[in-house]
């Protein structure tokens, strides 16, 4: 699975974003992870972007929301597992087939937190803060074939 070296340039970590956001398709899951700051929600920005939603400016850290909602052509749904219990206990109580909607794209900042929630065919992206600045960005998935843009990864500028 692909691994990726990005500037320290946010607008790297967004346009990264938006090369997985126009590739997804309703259903996909995002599992993200990574230490604070480092990149986590500007990447869901560039997600936004590449899906089409209505307002991508719109998408901040939802940790005390659980799961925000982008209206678009196809929907964002943005969690939050950085509270997990708060985020279990919305599972439990039914949001599971809320979150996991089949006609939505969702994406779970924290999601190893959830990893006993998070669907099989998840694509993980885990970002680590790189001593330059930058990113490194490590993508993989159970089956390779849930993603196949994966294998096609180009170099990020």
């Amino acid at each position: 699975m692909p691994t990726l070296d990005l500037p320290a340039d946010p607008a790297a970590t967004e346009r990264l974003g938006a090369f997985l956001g126009a590739r997804l398709r309703p259903g996909d899951t995002v599992g993200l992870d990574g230490e604070l700051g480092a990149g986590k929600t500007t990447l869901v920005r560039g997600l936004a972007q590449g899906l089409g939603v209505d307002d991508p400016d719109a998408v901040h850290s939802p940790t005390y929301l659980l799961v925000v909602e982008h209206p678009g052509p196809i929907r964002l749904l943005h969690a939050d597992a950085y509270l997990p219990e708060k985020l279990a206990s919305m599972l439990a109580d039914g949001g599971l087939e809320y979150l996991f909607d089949p006609t939505a794209v969702t994406v779970v900042e924290w999601a190893s937190q959830l990893r006993g929630a998070m669907p099989a065919r998840t694509l993980w992206v885990e970002l680590a803060l790189a001593s330059d600045g930058g990113r490194r960005v490590h993508l993989r998935t159970a089956h390779a074939e849930d993603f196949p843009f994966l294998a096609e990864m180009p170099k990020m500028p």
